[in-house]
């Protein structure tokens, strides 16, 4: 063999690069802390996932539960409105419905001895409460006057007569009328 290529290799050698520096060891054990701190995060993440996850079933089913309140708050209001709607109509018919006592009193004292009445309806109207249809059969000779003496005493009452029409059958003078309330 030739002395150029015989090398020996126990002989002492000076090293031809530099050594990397004491921080560079470092580098491990912050690859290794990373590694720990990913698994940590993503274990954490995942969890958190979960966690919402969980919570979003939770807000759907409390968002479910105030729609069906609401629905059942929106139905007991409207329930609620037509009664009230229907109260309203009780109250005006009743606003309508007037004592007819006093009518009939005034009619009757209105009315001559000689003079007979023989029939009197009154009948309130559904679509306008406040008017009254007045039917009188009369008997007797003055019965225009009477009729006369009938409508001022209704005046008395605060009501005036619309319409009114007379027939004669026979003995029997027939009167009809609606009675409208004057305003105060």
């Amino acid at each position: 063999m030739n002395e150029y290529l015989c090398h020996d290799f126990k002989s002492p050698r000076l090293d031809t690069s530099r050594r990397l520096p004491p921080s560079f060891r470092a580098i491990p054990v912050v690859f290794y802390i990373s590694l720990v701190a990913c698994t940590y995060i993503m274990t954490m993440d995942y969890f958190s996932y979960k966690a919402a996850l969980k919570q979003k079933t939770d807000a759907e089913a409390r968002r479910k539960i105030s729609e069906e309140k609401t629905e059942a708050l929106k139905n007991e209001k409207s329930s609620l409105e037509s009664e009230a709607t229907k109260a309203e109509k009780v109250a005006q018919w009743m606003e309508g419905a007037r004592n007819i006592q006093p009518i009939a009193v005034k009619i009757a004292r209105a009315v001559q001895n000689d003079t007979r009445i023989t029939q009197v309806a009154l009948e309130r109207s559904e679509q306008v409460p406040a008017n009254i249809a007045l039917t009188i059969h009369l008997n007797g000779t003055k019965v225009s006057t009477e009729l006369a003496a009938i409508e001022a005493s209704l005046g008395q009452l605060l009501y005036r007569t619309y319409s009114p029409q007379q027939t004669k059958n026979d003995d029997i003078i027939e009167y009809h009328s609606t009675l409208v309330r004057q305003a105060d």
